[in-house]
């Protein structure tokens, strides 16, 4: 785990350096991920706490985050409504997002914590604004 290299990951997404996981269509989706950190954790506190300390980062960057749950998206969704991606994708993936504006795009920083055993640090940069 190297708080460095993630940044500079995030950086690369912002800008297009990095190409988006292979599993994803940036282009076609409009938006990037990547998985940060080395997983699997120890423990999901392990996880949570590498994700506090790249958003320390990041606040000292760009500000304080906006921050929301996932539940309306995930109501939203359930009651037929179409949730753009990528954030019919996070309220799927994760309960809370920490996301920043910055330049035109969206860097959301969240726990995929669906899968309590085995969580992970995601983030996602997009020009898709939240629903």
């Amino acid at each position: 785990m190297d708080i460095a290299k993630d940044l500079a990951l995030i950086d690369g997404l912002r800008t297009g350096v990095v190409p988006a996981e292979p599993d994803t269509e940036p282009d076609a989706e409009g938006y990037r991920r990547a998985v940060l950190g080395l997983p699997p954790w120890r423990n999901a506190e392990d996880c949570y706490a590498y994700e506090a300390a790249l958003s320390e980062r990041l606040t000292e960057r760009w500000g304080e985050p906006s921050r929301w749950g996932t539940t309306t998206l995930v109501e939203r969704a359930a009651r037929g409504e179409r949730i753009p991606e990528p954030w019919g994708m996070l309220g799927a993936l994760a309960t809370e997002l920490r996301a920043w504006e910055v330049a035109g795009h969206w860097v959301v920083l969240t726990v995929a914590d669906q899968d309590a055993e085995d969580p992970q640090v995601h983030v996602v940069v997009t020009t898709t604004d939240p629903p």
